[in-house]
């Protein structure tokens, strides 16, 4: 959220950073002129300000001004908290595959609407609603390899966290190059 603003992002790049003929390229990082966050926020300034009172009223932001929240961001000066919500709510106004995820999520609340549903879960009071009806699973092949990005792994386990309650299940390639730390978590679910 916090590149796109400089004019060496608004280039395509080559995967490998040797430029060549036929290379495949990635795609820019921005506009060159805005950050990614800020250009989220020309397209949605009413709901950015709805946010930053938002933060404000809950103290998770000092000031409830959309500028101020925008400016402590930039510099690293919010905290943990903060910095996830607005993560969360950059992430429902692109394609993102949190967006995704949240919006597969309302199948399962949906489902609990319907009167036959709520009966058959009152039968059953240990279990979620719609558990036995609905799941989303997310399946990230490089999740904790050494092929794959922190950033995402660190994106992947805040959306798991924050969906503790749902029916969302993680589904991963566990193979030569995955981390000894989800070895290790494989290894303990495992014998337990």
């Amino acid at each position: 959220l916090r590149t796109g603003a400089d004019p060496e992002d608004a280039k395509n790049g080559s995967a490998d950073d040797q430029l060549g003929l036929g290379d495949l390229t990635v795609p820019p990082q921005g506009d060159g002129v805005n950050t990614n966050l800020a250009f989220l926020i020309s397209q949605f300034p009413d709901e950015w300000v709805f946010l930053a009172q938002r933060l404000n009223s809950e103290g998770l932001a000092e000031s409830a001004d959309s500028h101020e929240l925008y400016r402590s961001f930039m510099k690293e000066r919010q905290s943990v908290d903060a910095v996830i919500e607005i993560r969360i709510w950059a992430a429902m106004r692109m394609q993102s595959v949190a967006k995704t995820v949240l919006g597969a999520l309302q199948y399962a609340r949906a489902l609990a609407s319907i009167p036959k549903f709520r009966e058959y879960y009152r039968q059953f009071p240990g279990k979620r609603i719609c558990e036995d009806h609905a799941e989303v699973i997310l399946a990230h092949q490089t999740y904790g390899h050494t092929e794959g990005s922190e950033k995402n792994d660190e994106a992947v386990r805040l959306l798991l966290e924050r969906c503790a309650d749902e029916p969302l299940y993680l589904v991963f390639d566990l193979k030569e190059g995955s981390s000894a730390a989800l070895w290790n978590m494989v290894d303990q679910f495992l014998v337990s």
